[in-house]
């Protein structure tokens, strides 16, 4: 996941939630803050994980937005 995001030098993630969601809790639901070089919160990363209950296909997503909540990256694999 983190290959996939646009990280300045210095940057880090702080994990701040997960829940699961679903009849079977099949979706799992992390959200980061990002965190620069000294120490201010510059952005925020949430990461899907799902896995379908029938086939077991699993999809992962991942969305990076800037304090100002400007969306830098929204991509899923």
């Amino acid at each position: 996941m983190k290959s996939k995001l646009k990280l300045n030098a210095g940057d880090t993630l702080k994990q701040t939630s997960h829940k699961m969601k679903g009849p079977m809790q099949e979706t799992d639901i992390w959200t980061y803050s990002i965190i620069n070089k000294d120490g201010k919160v510059v952005g925020s990363v949430i990461h899907t994980d799902h896995t379908a209950i029938k086939g077991f296909q699993r999809t992962q997503t991942v969305e990076q937005k800037d304090n100002t909540g400007n969306v830098i990256v929204s991509v899923s694999w």
